[in-house]
């Protein structure tokens, strides 16, 4: 796992000279010429055209640097992960929706209980989230539930919540008035771009009962479909948890949509679990998850069993 070749060629790319990156990197000149030939002979190709005045990337050196940046950045959390820096750290990714119904009180009692453990929130669309635990950079994630679990990471079923139909103080929409998915066929709807698992899930619900789907504006968060619903652009499909907080008699008004739910697991690194710090952070999460169902602040939210998971 030695990224300092990929440093060095960084460097040299960024300065456009070898003899400038060589005193940057306090190492000599020829040294940092042999790496660079070194890296060429192992890619097989050509970084640098040479010119007296400097260098200046190829082709494929321009390849390499654009997909050398993530790499790197990716690589030096994977090291803290993985060393011995690890023990005392957790990395969490949370969806921004939970932001008011879990997120906060985690990272407060979190550092309340382990002060000295080092605590890393990720907040993320759901497919992000999957992505960055798959790859390796989160030890826990809150997604939504998938029936097909991965090789070597568990699901702990947190948490069942209505979906809800949002729109603006004109749709007169009422928390206590449910209404029928049949109404969303051709609605004008406000949702996540593919491959967004709320949008695949809202997809196939309409699909199942051969209803279209109309989506003229695509918008990755969910606050600014809340916005965009709260200004009358359209009307946008929500988790329950995205709304809390908003007056019902606001300019935001939402009602649950019957018979569509969202469950939402926690995913677990089994090759990370056996840290005390992760042990820590799943602990408190299904604390938190009981804590805030049974006070029932969490407006149609419940236990959810395994039978009938949607």
């Amino acid at each position: 796992m030695n990224s300092r070749p990929l440093e060095y060629f960084l460097r040299v790319a960024e300065l456009g000279s070898i003899n400038r990156a060589a005193a940057e990197l306090m190492i000599s000149q020829p040294s940092l010429s042999r790496q660079i030939a070194a890296l060429e002979h192992e890619l097989g190709a050509e970084l640098f055209n040479r010119f007296p005045s400097g260098v200046k990337l190829t082709d494929a050196g321009k390849l390499l640097a654009d997909r050398a940046r993530p790499i790197l950045r990716q690589l030096t959390e994977l090291k803290e992960q993985v060393g011995e820096e690890a023990v005392g750290q957790v990395s969490i990714g949370i969806p921004p929706s939970w932001q008011a119904v879990f997120t906060l009180d985690f990272i407060d009692e979190f550092s309340r209980q382990h002060p000295a453990v080092k605590l890393r929130i990720h907040e993320g669309v759901s497919n992000s989230l999957k992505e960055q635990m798959f790859s390796g950079l989160l030890d826990l994630a809150i997604i939504p539930f998938d029936p097909i679990q991965a090789v070597g990471y568990k699901q702990t079923l947190l948490v069942r919540e209505s979906l809800v139909l949002v729109g603006g103080r004109e749709s007169q929409l009422s928390p206590t008035h449910p209404v029928s998915v049949t109404a969303l066929d051709g609605m004008r709807l406000i949702l996540p771009s593919r491959p967004n698992m709320l949008r695949k899930h809202i997809e196939s619900a309409l699909e199942r009962r051969r209803l279209g789907i109309q989506v003229p504006i695509e918008a990755n968060t969910v606050s600014l479909c809340i916005n965009l619903a709260k200004q009358n652009v359209g009307f946008s499909v929500t988790p329950s948890c995205a709304i809390h907080g908003y007056p019902t008699d606001g300019d935001v008004r939402w009602a649950p949509l019957r018979g569509l739910y969202l469950t939402w697991v926690l995913s677990e690194n089994i090759s990370r679990s056996h840290t005390q710090a992760v042990r820590a952070g799943q602990r408190l999460a299904l604390s938190q998850i009981e804590k805030v169902l049974s006070a029932g602040t969490w407006q149609s939210a419940e236990r959810p069993q395994r039978r009938g998971i949607q």
